[in-house]
């Protein structure tokens, strides 16, 4: 099985060609005012327009309103990655694929994951969004069980892993998880800027034999 690629916290039109280049096969456009990575409605609609054919778009919010929504879906998003609070009438209303994001702070309780036709895969993070850290894999003894815990718990569903991922560290990730996706944000920024790069070296790193 070959593992995809979410580039995400995509913010500017160099960083759209960066991803378009490398052949990512997910592009991150974050909508949280209290991110570094957040952007307006109206950047999105310019940056959507340049992605290449093919490479799907991901709308990341926090706790999302109906009106956000909306907004989301007159966009033409691909899928709606929600952290944070999920209502039933929110999931009721999206027309849209959603992955939840769960994050990970005290363990893996099945409980934390969303059970609605709406959601179609789930993003394992660290336990603070945007922290740019991992939840503890990387130890091999936490790593085990942890991967084993997740693959009981999304069956059936897109696995993305996320959290801390980087070029060092992304083969043992896929190795120990085995995720359909896996997602990227700090791991390939320089100076707080996404860096051509490293968007290529770290696809490379996922993509090699």
């Amino acid at each position: 099985m070959s593992v995809k690629v979410k580039i995400c916290g995509l913010k500017r039109p160099e960083d759209i060609l960066a991803v378009n280049e490398a052949k990512a096969d997910y592009a991150g456009f974050v909508f949280f005012e209290k991110s570094r990575r957040n952007i307006s409605f109206d950047t999105a609609e310019k940056l959507l327009r340049l992605l290449a054919p093919g490479i799907e778009s991901v709308a990341v919010c926090v706790s999302p309103t109906e009106e956000f929504i909306h907004e989301i879906s007159k966009l033409g998003f691909d899928r709606i990655q929600i952290h944070g609070d999920i209502s039933p009438e929110i999931l009721d209303q999206i027309q849209t694929p959603v992955w939840q994001a769960v994050n990970v702070k005290d363990g893996l309780a099945p409980a934390l994951f969303l059970k609605h036709e709406s959601i179609d895969g789930y993003v394992v993070d660290g336990a603070d969004y945007g922290g740019g850290k991992t939840f503890g894999w990387e130890d091999d003894s936490i790593g085990s069980s942890a991967a084993a815990a997740v693959r009981e718990t999304l069956e059936g569903k897109t696995f993305v892993l996320a959290g801390g991922l980087n070029t060092d560290n992304v083969r043992k990730g896929i190795e120990l998880f085995c995720p359909d996706v896996v997602d990227v944000s700090s791991g390939v920024e320089l100076d707080g800027a996404k860096s051509e790069r490293l968007i290529h070296r770290f696809i490379r790193k996922v993509r090699e034999q």
